[in-house]
């Protein structure tokens, strides 16, 4: 995909528009709380996930960061521990992003206030980024995007945390995160999000689409081939499922969206 290049083991996009932009989705800050009151003992993810993303910027020497979204574990309000960690993460990340943009996601009630002022902030509907005659969405994935999504080149989300679970035959279970990486179908996205037309521009195919994984790995996921009629964001219902590819976390190839619906 021109321009756009899946950096399939650190869970993210490396996109180059006027710049180099490092994407990444799902940070989930404050999540080993939930998980501490069943009974684990995680350390506070902050500074882990902070360092993880500035070593992927030094390698990728890019100084640019787009989060889609989850920045904290809880959907309405901050506990003080995630406050904390909020204000930690991103101080941190200062030391090599010089630009840092998010979209709101579902569990990013009341962040603003947490944020630093150099922070960019856009709405759930995000943004959308040109360069040349190309166009590129950026949003969470909870929401509907910009109406002029429907003439973007490729539109990339993250929120689903999709994961397969395959079984043996003696019942042993592995659950894998997985990327969705395919299209959407620009006729069914019409269908669905009827107030798009009026934008729609007269061009043949599919939007490219991509859906990254979670960045913080410990934070659980929906195994794909147990959904059923369940979706996770609007944009879901209108992939092209015999487009739309699955990729492990090493960039293996597994199967089209309709082939893991088959595997039970």
């Amino acid at each position: 995909m021109r321009n756009v290049e899946v950096l399939f083991e650190d869970s993210a996009v490396l996109l180059t528009c006027e710049k180099r932009i490092l994407v990444v989705s799902d940070i989930h800050l404050g999540y080993e709380i939930e998980l501490a009151k069943k009974g684990l003992s995680l350390p506070k993810r902050a500074l882990i996930i902070a360092e993880k993303l500035n070593k992927i910027g030094r390698e990728h020497k890019v100084d640019n960061l787009f989060i889609l979204g989850d920045i904290k574990h809880k959907v309405a309000w901050a506990s003080f521990s995630e406050s904390m960690q909020v204000r930690t993460f991103f101080n941190k990340l200062q030391d090599q992003f010089k630009d840092i943009m998010i979209t709101l996601g579902n569990h990013d009630g009341g962040i603003k206030s947490l944020l630093p002022s150099t922070v960019k902030v856009a709405g759930s509907k995000g943004v959308i980024l040109g360069y040349g005659n190309k166009s590129y969405a950026l949003l969470h994935g909870h929401a509907w995007p910009k109406p002029e999504s429907i003439n973007a080149s490729c539109i990339i989300i993250g929120h689903g945390h999709y994961m397969v679970e395959l079984k043996d035959g003696l019942g042993l279970r592995l659950f894998e995160p997985v990327w969705l990486i395919g299209k959407i179908n620009r006729n069914k996205y019409l269908d669905e999000y009827p107030m798009q037309k009026s934008n729609c521009k007269r061009h043949a195919g599919n939007i490219e689409i991509i859906i990254l994984p979670a960045f913080n790995r410990i934070v659980g996921g929906i195994p794909i081939n147990k959904m059923g009629k369940k979706q996770k964001g609007p944009l879901f219902k209108c992939l092209a499922e015999e487009e739309t590819k699955l990729y492990l976390m090493d960039g293996t190839y597994l199967t089209t969206l309709s082939g893991i619906k088959e595997i039970k």
